[in-house]
């Protein structure tokens, strides 16, 4: 079919295509929704017509609608007909990706969800038996033989999870069991964290609501004695001399007093199992939900999750730490504060292991460019070692800092030395010491969301 004829035919399935539409709120999951924009349209129409005759390959990869291995006039017909009602649109095939079922995060493996009639998704899941698990959603599984970081590429646009929440990822609770999640596709979206058990996982697919049902696995009560373990004292497993001291008046309530603070506090509570456990972490420890949170009071998460940390900036000289083992609470008293500092919102900031992830350093800032307001960049000397590193918003500096706003890697050590941004708090970049780098330029693209990195070294 020459390419004359080609345009006629398809500018006539456009005309009557037009007032038909099938929406849906699962944007990678349905079939025909070639431009991935949440429906079928005249618009997909469009975009296989454009590959068709190469003015545009951006959907190229969605158009073979029909999955015979090819994009041709066929694909078009196929989306017709589901535009017309011919044909019902039917969903993809659906995997729990994260560490449940045994499994660990992997872009080629899932547990591969069952369905009826393409719209509800069950599947029965076991988390891991201690610590919390994550998982998240794909409607495909990447080609086993593709290297790490490009598998993860390959299904980025497939993936979807939770709707943000205040934490880094969105933990399910008890009270959350028998309620419907809202799910979503779009750029951002949080793996569900839970804590020890067996569920039940019920997707709806079309409306992207999850339900989940099931029972955590009871947790050892922990004995009564709790420690503080932390920087302060190289994070041992062995020194029992922080300990805390239970209140007369509430057994609940234990406090310890911490004087003098020197640099950085970071710390998380142990209890007094962890000193004979096989593994002290996999006892039972009281801890951030994310990695340097610095509130002066709070919630605790039981699990080794994130270490708090009281920065140097807040100018303390002694803690009182309270904690609640009931309510699973903190507060902390001290002479030191937050410093009262606002960022503009869109500074960037470089943070990583060569300034020990410091929550407070601003001393690596990207410099605006001149000519385009989106184009942002850091010269970084003196590089040695493996050096890992995300991109931090200035405005993490006056909240909470890892629930902040980042930009980042989608698995952690992605190493190539140009690429694409993620939003969101994901994977830490690394240059390899093998690189043999004295320096690096590092230049984002905070509108196309790319960065590239000049240096001396290379792979």
């Amino acid at each position: 079919m020459n390419k004359k004829l080609l345009k006629s035919f398809f500018a006539v399935i456009v005309a009557v295509a037009g007032v038909f539409a099938f929406s849906t709120s699962a944007q990678a999951a349905v079939i025909g929704d070639v431009n991935n924009d949440g429906s079928v349209t005249a618009a997909d129409v469009t975009a296989i017509y454009d590959v068709l005759l190469g003015n545009d390959l951006m959907f190229q990869a969605t158009a073979d609608v029909n999955n015979d291995g090819s994009v041709t006039a066929a694909d078009v017909t196929f989306v017709y007909d589901i535009l017309l009602g011919n044909v019902q649109p039917s969903y993809e095939k659906v995997y729990i990706l994260g560490d449940v079922n045994g499994n660990e995060w992997n872009a080629s493996n899932g547990v591969e969800m069952t369905t009826q009639d393409g719209k509800i998704y069950t599947a029965a899941i076991t988390t891991k038996e201690t610590g919390f698990s994550y998982f998240s959603f794909t409607t495909k599984l990447a080609n086993p033989d593709t290297e790490f970081n490009a598998a993860w590429d390959e299904i980025a646009p497939y993936r979807f999870g939770a709707v943000p929440s205040d934490d880094y990822n969105f933990v399910v609770t008890e009270e959350l069991l028998g309620t419907e999640i809202a799910l979503t596709t779009e750029e951002g979206f949080q793996a569900l964290q839970m804590a020890p058990g067996s569920f039940n996982l019920s997707l709806d697919l079309e409306n992207m609501k999850l339900t989940i049902t099931g029972e955590f696995a009871p947790q050892p009560e922990p004995a009564g004695n709790w420690y503080l373990v932390g920087s302060f004292n190289g994070w041992s497993t062995t020194d029992m001399g922080y300990q805390f001291t239970q209140s007369t008046e509430n057994p609940n309530l234990y406090s310890i007093f911490i004087e003098p603070v020197v640099g950085d506090y970071w710390f998380k509570i142990a209890n007094e199992d962890c000193f004979t456990a096989t593994n002290f972490w996999s006892g039972t420890i009281l801890s951030a939900a994310v990695d340097g949170y610095g509130e002066l009071s709070g919630n605790l998460v039981q699990g080794n999750q994130g270490a708090f940390c009281i920065p140097e900036s807040y100018g303390c000289t002694y803690l009182n730490i309270t904690i609640d083992v009931e309510n699973l609470t903190y507060t902390i008293e001290t002479d030191g504060h937050k410093p009262d500092i606002e960022p503009n919102a869109a500074d960037w900031y470089l943070v990583g292991n060569f300034n020990g992830w410091s929550t407070t350093d601003m001393n690596y800032p990207f410099i605006q460019s001149t000519t385009n307001p989106n184009v942002y960049s850091i010269h970084v000397d003196n590089v040695s070692g493996d050096f890992w590193f995300k991109i931090a918003a200035g405005t993490n500096y006056s909240g909470s800092f890892w629930s902040g706003t980042f930009l980042s890697a989608a698995v952690d050590g992605e190493n190539a030395l140009s690429g694409s941004l993620v939003q969101g708090n994901q994977g830490a970049f690394c240059i390899p010491a093998s690189y043999n780098c004295t320096y690096l330029d590092i230049t984002i693209n905070v509108e196309n969301m790319t960065y590239s990195i000049e240096t001396d070294g290379q792979p």
